[in-house]
């Protein structure tokens, strides 16, 4: 009997002591899987189809005529600025006249001799000739009285002299007349052709350090900014750039999605866009360009809860309406990853999201 009591006791006990450890433990409460792809907000703002260009003239000088305003619509090539040119003005002007020197040097070489010249050559010869003729003569009948002890030694080796001269003023004479005669040899036209070519380059250079002075459109575009006034000095070098523009055909955003978010954003999804200065306008769109790298974060919205010391991953978003924007208006990205759109341009649904209209 007083095992049994014993046995029933014991088994009181651990009941009791089991009871109290079911009651004392707090159930566990374990959340619900999402349904879809959280969320990925990112700070940005507002570009044009290009980035903002930088334009700076390729040579330093001095601004006389500023051709455009801020917010004006330019074409590719339009003239934007221009330089003192006094210059090379000069400088183009001293090329053409060199080229058309060598120009002048070659068709004179292929032309050959005037016909005067080539004339009074041929008249020389003649006359040589007939010198020659006169003083072989006179060699002649000097030459026997010289045998004959007729006439001095000195006057027969002036008059042998004299015919020698003579005979050697005919060859020159006859050798000028050849060499106005000839034609140009091949060296000499190869020479001069290049010289020609020589010239050639040195008016295409200076033509194009006078286009230099010249600031010109890249592109289609909007001027942004001015940075210079008529009269001031600017050039390659200056800090500020001249002019500042931009292609606002078209608007996009740049997105700056912080590190642990940017693996998550894939090309095509989509994206709500607001901004302080839209307060009652939201714009959709869809990501079409990632970086391939990470850098520091260089955009700041000034919220108290906002982290600085991150490194942000730039994203660039395609608009899905046109609107009227203005460059640099920073905005809030919201990047949706339940949604994605394909290269038709058409948003489809991705595993775990919801579809969105296109």
């Amino acid at each position: 009997m007083r095992f049994i009591l014993l046995a029933a006791g014991v088994t009181v006990v651990v009941l009791l002591g089991l009871m109290i450890d079911v009651q004392s433990r707090t159930p566990v409460n374990r959340p619900a899987e999402p349904s879809q792809p959280c969320t990925i907000f990112a700070a940005g703002r507002i570009e044009g189809t290009t980035a903002e260009i930088e334009l700076r003239p390729q040579l330093s000088g001095r601004i006389v005529e500023l051709l455009v305003q801020e917010g004006q619509f330019v074409s590719k090539g339009e003239l934007l600025l221009r330089l003192n040119d006094e210059q090379h003005r000069h400088q183009v002007s001293l090329a053409a006249a060199e080229l058309a020197l060598a120009e002048a040097q070659l068709e004179r070489l292929l032309n050959g001799a005037r016909p005067q010249q080539c004339a009074e050559a041929a008249a020389l010869h003649q006359a040589k000739l007939a010198e020659l003729e006169r003083a072989e003569l006179s060699w002649q009948r000097i030459d026997g009285l010289r045998q004959a002890l007729a006439v001095s030694q000195q006057k027969a080796d002036d008059q042998r002299t004299l015919v020698a001269s003579l005979r050697a003023q005919v060859a020159a004479a006859r050798s000028r007349l050849e060499l106005l005669e000839a034609p140009a040899r091949d060296d000499e036209v190869q020479m001069d052709k290049a010289r020609i070519q020589a010239a050639r380059a040195q008016l295409e250079l200076a033509k194009v350090q006078q286009e230099w002075t010249r600031l010109r459109a890249p592109s289609d575009g909007q001027i942004l900014k001015i940075n210079v006034e008529a009269g001031e000095l600017t050039g390659p070098t200056s800090i500020a750039a001249a002019v500042v523009m931009a292609d606002t055909s078209k608007f996009h955003v740049r997105a700056f999605v912080e590190e642990l978010d940017a693996p998550r954003v894939q090309v095509g999804m989509t994206a709500r866009i607001t901004a302080d200065g839209l307060p009652d306008k939201e714009l959709l769109g869809h990501v079409i360009r990632l970086s391939p790298r990470m850098s520091r974060k260089h955009l700041f919205s000034d919220r108290p809860t906002e982290r600085h010391d991150v490194k942000t991953r730039e994203v660039w978003i395609e608009l899905d309406q046109t609107a009227a924007l203005v460059v640099g208006l920073p905005v809030d990205v919201t990047i949706q990853p339940g949604s994605q759109v394909d290269v038709e341009g058409e948003r489809v649904e991705l595993e775990g999201g919801e579809s969105a209209r296109q």
